[in-house]
């Protein structure tokens, strides 16, 4: 059984999460007296609570919120059967429990990529493209990124086959 569980991009972490934005080795979780202890240690800090910290230890209750970098959700579901807390249940604040979480490069369950529909609508009426990007940018910062970028090709193609019939 573990005793603390690393978060970062190296892999000699225990939990990889394969994103620019993410220090090398960005947290440490460890139990202390029956609580976890989350320390960031990653540069780019972490935001608990509305709160951001920077190199500091910080006790949590199972399942809080914590954004690595300020983005990405700490997945509680690998912490759980990493490092399980005595008396916690593991549907805890909404957190999704694995019982086969093994230290595979996870870093949460949302997918931030666009998708064909998607693509499709913004390559079709680059405005719902742009509009795309406005609703994504904070919560699905690729998925954002693209749809700009799909918007962006299709008005400079119609703007070139506008001018190609004068």
């Amino acid at each position: 059984m573990k005793s603390i569980v690393t978060i970062g991009r190296s892999s000699n972490c225990d939990i990889i999460i394969p994103d620019e934005i993410i220090s090398r080795e960005h947290a440490r979780i460890k139990i202390v007296g029956g609580q976890y202890v989350y320390e960031n240690i990653g540069k780019n800090g972490s935001v608990i609570g509305g709160r951001i910290i920077h190199g500091e230890k910080v006790s949590i209750a199972a399942g809080t919120e914590i954004l690595l970098a300020g983005k990405i959700p700490l997945p509680w579901s690998q912490i759980y059967a990493m490092l399980p807390l005595q008396g916690v249940k593991p549907f805890a604040n909404n957190t999704n429990y694995n019982h086969n979480s093994n230290n595979q490069e996870i870093a949460n369950n949302r997918v931030d990529s666009i998708g064909i529909g998607w693509g499709i609508l913004a390559f079709i009426i680059p405005l719902a493209g742009w509009i795309m990007y406005f609703c994504w940018k904070d919560t699905y910062p690729r998925k954002a990124s693209q749809a700009n970028i799909i918007a962006c090709i299709s008005f400079a193609l119609n703007i070139i086959s506008m001018f190609s019939y004068l």
